[in-house]
């Protein structure tokens, strides 16, 4: 009976991510305009399906002076991740010079 309960509770944990991911949004941005916007989930199905690829050229972006930005409902303007990325962005453009 246990194991039946934990089970549901999982499959409701991963409904939930699945929903939160759906709400929010992963964008490229360069030269100050939206290039590219996708949805949280579907991003990290890109990513698990291709992880080489993706990081590759998201690494190429960086160095072409694209901006990474997570952002929704469930993800304050200032966030850790938007705020990591910008040092990335800002490390890149060090580098270039």
């Amino acid at each position: 009976m246990t194991e039946q309960k934990n089970n549901g509770t999982f499959w409701k944990t991963v409904q939930e991510l699945i929903e939160k991911g759906n709400r929010n949004n992963f964008s490229i941005y360069r030269k100050g305009k939206k290039a590219f916007s996708i949805s949280i989930t579907a991003f990290l199905l890109l990513l698990i399906l291709f992880c080489p690829a993706v990081l590759v050229a998201m690494v190429v972006g960086l160095f072409l002076g694209c901006r990474y930005h997570f952002s929704g409902p469930d993800f304050p303007e200032n966030n850790q991740l938007n705020q990591f990325f910008t040092k990335l962005t800002e490390g890149a453009e060090i580098n270039k010079e």
